[in-house]
C-alpha cells in the first residue's frame, strides 16, 4: 500500500495505482497540462474514490504504507483509463485547418486560393 501526500493531505491507495498517478502527473507536467482524475483509495474499512487535480505544479510524494490490500481496488480499469489519458496527452489528435472561407457557399470557388 502507498500513501500519496498531496498539498496538505494524503490518501492511501494500492502500489500500482500510486505508480500510475505519478506517471500521469509526469506526462501532464511535460505537456504543461492538468487533469482531474478519480483515484481509488482506502478510507475506513473499505474503498472509495477521491478526485485529484494533477498537473505541472503538482507536488506528489509517494511513501510506503504497509501491505497492499489488492482486493479493495480495481487496478485494471484504473490503469487502462490512465494509460488512455496519458496516450492522448503524448499523442494528441492532429487538427487540420478548414480550407473554406467563413460564410462562403459550398463549391469549388469557396476554397482558399492560398492552399
Amino acid at each position: 500500500m502507498k500513501r500519496i501526500l498531496y498539498a496538505n493531505g494524503s490518501v492511501l491507495t494500492g502500489d500500482a495505482i500510486a505508480h500510475s498517478v505519478v506517471q500521469y502527473a509526469t506526462t501532464l507536467a511535460k505537456a504543461g497540462s492538468a487533469d482531474a482524475i478519480l483515484v481509488p483509495v482506502v478510507q475506513g474499512d473499505g474503498g472509495t474514490t477521491v478526485e485529484m487535480l494533477i498537473g505541472p505544479s503538482s507536488q506528489l510524494i509517494i511513501e510506503d504504507a504497509g501491505q497492499d490490500p489488492g482486493s479493495v481496488f480495481e487496478y485494471e480499469s484504473f490503469r487502462e483509463e490512465i494509460e488512455r489519458r496519458r496516450d492522448s496527452v503524448e499523442h494528441p489528435p492532429s487538427v487540420r485547418p478548414s480550407l473554406r472561407r467563413i460564410g462562403a457557399p459550398d463549391g469549388p470557388d469557396s476554397l482558399l486560393d492560398d492552399f
